[in-house]
């Protein structure tokens, strides 16, 4: 993994895969000399510095619509497309060029799913409830391409599909500001949304293209289930290690009846035991289960055996934004705002359920393969946070820690919101804004430090990081709701409607070459051998037992709650 100037800490496993449990509850460290006064205050600074070693201690309201969850197969068939053209300012010669040269340009991952399919052709990326397809087409030409491409989701909730639509360009200088990823060259067509009828009926329509010119024909059909299907490990195939942690490990596994790439997490019951991990444990289960977001990792099963849990998750390959943010030190404020925006929505919609999530970093969000983000490790969410409940957990990451989380005055949901000014200061500059390599100084500057910012940070990203980072946890934005934040003059090229609805397109798209690759993860855990470890000498009571009563996720029986994905 390189580590870029701006942000050097030690590499660690990829922390939206790290099982529960990596981060402990410590007590809180001694308060400083003297406490914080109320506001900021501005000054200059210049954004740079480097991370210290590790960065994790432990431990407007959205859409509150329940909709029981459809218990099925979801089969969406990509049949072709017609009267696709290019962006203005684009023309047909480079695509040209690539199919008369076929190895320019070329992709070179050999796991692609049909090495038949003409790359140089428009392909899809096909999405439902964030698991994802890439689809090169078969035949056809640039604006008529065919695909005849069928593809089988597991289905646990009500939430629609999303096709969108790329072609490879072999030019950098012409991509360098439409927002595209300069190493994966992709021009982005446009995309449309499938809104599956989970009926008995088949759909078989052409829907036009939002953001772009031309239709695509695609067929949709549910297959309900028909009595419960029990899953064990070996319901699914185990590929590649993604992920290790003290309580387990997190593979890339395939569902063997309908052939989804996941993410399986496996913790060893033993383990959460003895380090007393068993609510927090239960907490994920139970918010990953119940929360229907765009932007929140989905659960899709969980199941146990008498030694494990096992939750299965999307799979999200795009890699963490922590390391997109190494890579390139710091971000625009164009995409700055686009993931400071979707992260917002996914807490409004954590707090519309009185949750409280509490480790927001750039190292628990990911990207998903056309660049939507995904909040994910929810194993500090604290359950039951009414508007004006409070609580004492010290738990969080040194860099996060908001004021009256540090002094023990009890916190509220609008520590969230402190969390997100942490993150949103780290994307434009960098570094976190009270930065320090020793951990009991940077407290102090939680608490006492000037606000400063770079030259370059706008007056309009300058007030929002003002009144998100408001030390008085009352006079923060945030405070009478997320409304406030949403409404703020840095958010004004937003419509979250549209954001929701994920009509906007990312500023960003990592490089993915399919569902399966791991290029994004690293290859100490991935060239590891895949195996499902025998846990021996384990016996656990049945009274221990009993406190995993209820960690089977039946997404057939089990409400499912939360924002769909349409405009609101």
């Amino acid at each position: 993994m390189h580590i870029s100037p701006f942000c050097q800490k030690d590499q660690k496993d990829a922390a939206y895969y790290i099982p529960t449990g990596q981060t402990k509850v410590l007590s809180p460290p001694s308060p400083p000399d003297h406490y914080y006064h109320n506001g900021n205050s501005n000054g200059n600074g210049n954004g740079t510095g480097a991370y210290h070693n590790g960065r994790s201690v432990s431990p407007g309201t959205a859409s509150n619509t329940s909709a029981e969850g459809p218990s099925g197969m979801l089969v969406v068939r990509v049949v072709e497309a017609r009267g696709l053209t290019l962006p203005v300012g684009f023309d047909g010669t480079s695509t040209s060029q690539q199919k008369n040269h076929p190895h320019y340009g070329s992709p070179t991952n050999s796991s692609r799913e049909s090495l038949q399919r003409k790359w140089w052709l428009p392909y899809a990326v096909l999405e439902f409830d964030k698991n994802e397809v890439l689809i090169d087409a078969l035949g056809g030409e640039m604006s008529n391409p065919v695909w005849q491409y069928r593809a089988h989701f597991d289905v646990s909730r009500v939430t629609e599909a999303q096709l969108s639509l790329y072609v490879r360009a072999p030019y950098p200088s012409k991509l360098s500001d439409r927002g595209c990823d300069a190493s994966s060259q992709d021009i982005f067509l446009g995309n449309v949304l499938l809104d599956p009828r989970f009926d008995d009926q088949m759909q078989d329509e052409w829907f036009p293209l939002l953001s772009g010119t031309g239709k695509v024909r695609v067929q949709l059909a549910f297959k309900r289930d028909i009595g419960n299907t029990h899953l064990t490990v070996d319901s699914f195939d185990l590929l590649k290690v993604i992920g290790k942690g003290s309580f387990g490990k997190v593979m890339q596994v395939r569902k063997r009846d309908t052939n989804r790439i996941y993410a399986m997490k496996i913790l060893r019951k033993a383990h959460i035991i003895s380090r007393s991990e068993v609510n927090h444990t239960l907490a994920e289960r139970t918010v990953l289960a119940q929360i229907n977001n765009p932007f929140i990792v989905p659960l899709k099963f969980s199941f146990q055996s008498p030694e494990k849990l096992y939750l299965v998750l999307a799979f999200v390959n795009g890699g963490e934004l922590f390391h997109h943010l190494q890579r390139e030190g710091r971000f625009s404020e164009e995409r700055s705002r686009f993931y400071a925006a979707e992260l917002l929505c996914a807490l409004e919609c954590l707090h519309g359920f009185n949750v409280v999530y509490r480790d927001l970093k750039p190292e628990n969000i990911l990207l998903d393969y056309t660049g939507h983000i995904a909040l994910c490790d929810f194993g500090l969410c604290k359950l039951g946070m009414t508007e004006t409940e409070t609580t004492n957990t010290f738990c969080g990451t040194p860099e996060y820690l908001a004021p009256e989380l540090l002094l023990g005055q009890g916190y509220t949901k609008t520590v969230d919101w402190w969390t997100l000014g942490v993150l949103l200061y780290e994307m434009l500059t960098g570094l976190p804004p009270f930065y320090d390599e020793n951990i009991h100084e940077m407290y102090r500057k939680i608490l006492q430090d000037d606000l400063r910012f770079p030259e370059e940070i706008t007056p309009d990203a300058q007030s929002l990081l003002e009144a998100l980072l408001t030390r008085d946890p009352n006079e923060r934005l945030g405070n009478n709701g997320s409304s406030a934040i949403k409404q703020h003059p840095f958010f004004k090229p937003i419509s979250f409607s549209h954001l929701m609805a994920k009509k906007i397109q990312p500023p960003f798209k990592p490089s993915v070459s399919s569902a399966i690759d791991t290029s994004n993860f690293d290859e100490e855990f991935t060239s590891e051998e895949p195996l499902d470890s025998v846990v021996e000498e384990s016996f656990l009571s049945e009274t221990v037992q009993l406190q995993f009563k209820g960690f089977t996720y039946n997404p057939g029986q089990d409400g499912v709650l939360g924002a769909s994905m349409s405009s609101k």
